[in-house]
């Protein structure tokens, strides 16, 4: 099987790649990546490490640059989507609108259109589109699942949603086998044992992690009562291999792939604050208000896909320290 991925050089796309070097399935990696966000090092080290018989060839272009794009989707069996440019705050309040902002419009949303408009004439088989549980809004649900209602809050919902959007239309207007992966807050040491963190936006267990061994505290926001549903970089890697190894029609369906339950952010600080010893400082943050997280559901992908997180976040925060204490450069 041909899979190429956009993003291969990103955090998860990085673990993506060096989970399919090693795969017992025979597969051929074709890993695209611009390094807007990340740096060439990253992605080779940990790749390199791998030694496995599947192959991974790297190319260095935009994934909207159709030119070199189509020859390698005319031999490719399935896509994976993972690639974006995103600026550094995603949570910006600001309602106006830049022109930089228009331009990552163009290249993430018309850039994926035109990416599947190419998978089609190509002959790809399958589209796997990377997306974030954060599109939900509030409901009087539980938990969430896939039927809930989204809405673009910001930019990068915006720009989330509308992908989603164009892969469920291609999907019924031109038969292409496409799937969403709703990921909610990703974190930990995958595959790629070199690479813990996301390079441009970390999240908040990769910010507590790193300030508890450089600056030998944690801030948290407020009391810490919010609530976020983590998930192991490893599960969202595991749940990504079975969707391009499904054998059946995904069709144009969404999946979430999240944890089995939610965690306050003063626990993960907490159990990060014991293993490395350090206290947690407390900061008052009102502009945190658009930031909602809810309860979600994954029965969809244990019924289809067979996915089953593994719910160990105190191992995987020992792991995550480790990881850091021994990475001369912080990557």
């Amino acid at each position: 099987m041909n899979v190429l991925i956009t993003g291969a050089a990103g955090y998860i796309g990085n673990n993506l790649v060096a989970a399919l070097c090693r795969a017992q399935e025979k597969v051929n990696i074709y890993a695209v990546d611009n390094f807007f966000s990340t740096s060439r090092r990253s992605f080779e080290q940990p790749i390199g490490k791998q030694g496995s018989g599947n192959s991974c060839v790297f190319f260095e272009f935009d994934f909207y640059d159709l030119e070199n794009m189509v020859p390698l989707l005319e031999v490719m069996d399935v896509v994976v989507h993972l690639a974006e440019e995103k600026e550094r705050k995603v949570y910006s309040e600001r309602s106006t609108t830049t022109r930089p902002q228009v331009i990552r419009w163009q290249k993430n949303v018309e850039g994926y259109r035109r990416l599947l408009e190419a998978s089609v004439i190509c002959g790809v088989k399958r589209v796997v589109l990377g997306s974030w549980s954060g599109v939900y809004v509030e409901s009087p649900g539980s938990r969430l699942s896939e039927n809930e209602p989204i809405v673009p809050i910001n930019q990068y919902y915006h720009q989330k949603i509308s992908q989603e959007y164009y892969s469920k239309m291609f999907a019924y207007e031109y038969m292409l086998d496409t799937v969403t992966l709703r990921m909610s807050n990703v974190y930990g040491v995958g595959p790629a044992s070199g690479r813990w963190k996301v390079d441009n936006e970390p999240g908040v267990i990769s910010v507590m992690v790193e300030d508890a061994l450089m600056k030998g505290s944690i801030e948290v926001h407020n009391k810490g009562e919010q609530k976020r549903n983590f998930v192991f970089v490893g599960d969202v890697v595991e749940a990504l291999r079975k969707a391009i190894f499904y054998t059946g029609k995904l069709s144009g369906n969404t999946f979430n792939i999240c944890s089995d339950k939610t965690t306050r952010i003063i626990d993960v600080a907490e159990m990060i604050a014991g293993i490395c010893d350090v206290q947690i400082q407390h900061r008052d943050v009102k502009w945190q208000k658009n930031i909602v997280q809810h309860s979600i559901s994954n029965t969809r992908a244990k019924k289809v896909f067979g996915y089953r997180p593994t719910d160990d976040m105190p191992a995987r925060l020992e792991d995550m320290v480790e990881t850091v204490r021994s990475s001369k450069d912080m990557i």
